[in-house]
């Protein structure tokens, strides 16, 4: 069995002058990050490979999120999830290596929210808000196949709920 979490960056902010590949969380990004990895290490979650966009909000939040699971190796940072939009995140999809079971992507809208839509056949039809994760599984043995497998999503975490009680 495949999974797939995808991860869109916490909140971030919007500094003057910044330009947008370096733009940081704010104090709520990383509060909310901080929430999801516990959530996950509460839930014993300790993926195969970490993958992150090289903007410094992705990198930030999968930092403190593999930092609350112990997660053992470096984030790996890989470009075609800034740059290549939703074409370029089922190649790379389609590329994971083939021993990783669980992986996790951090990365930005539209990619990930259209990402999420196509592999469950949503089309446009899915918001994933800042924070959001979408865990999707499939039982392809292969990332080749994963998107035409139909994988199912299992669960989806969005930190704003917690706010709200």
């Amino acid at each position: 069995m495949k999974t797939l979490i995808l991860c869109r960056h916490a909140k971030s902010d919007w500094p003057d002058g910044v330009p947008d590949i370096h733009r940081p969380l704010k104090q709520r990004g990383i509060n909310d990050a901080t929430y999801l990895g516990d959530i996950l290490r509460s839930q014993a979650l300790r993926p195969d490979l970490i993958i992150s966009s090289p903007a410094q909000r992705a990198r930030q939040t999968a930092d403190i999120i593999s930092a609350c699971i112990s997660y053992p190796s470096e984030v790996k940072v890989e470009d075609s999830v800034y740059y290549e939009g939703e074409e370029g995140m089922l190649r790379l999809i389609h590329g994971l290596p083939p021993l990783a079971e669980t992986v996790m992507v951090f990365g930005h809208n539209p990619t990930m929210e259209d990402s999420v839509g196509t592999l469950l056949r949503m089309g446009n039809d899915f918001t994933m808000p800042t924070s959001g994760m979408a865990c999707l599984e499939s039982h392809q043995s292969s990332w080749k196949y994963f998107s035409a497998s139909e994988p199912q999503l299992r669960w989806f975490l969005i930190p704003r709920l917690k706010r709200k009680g």
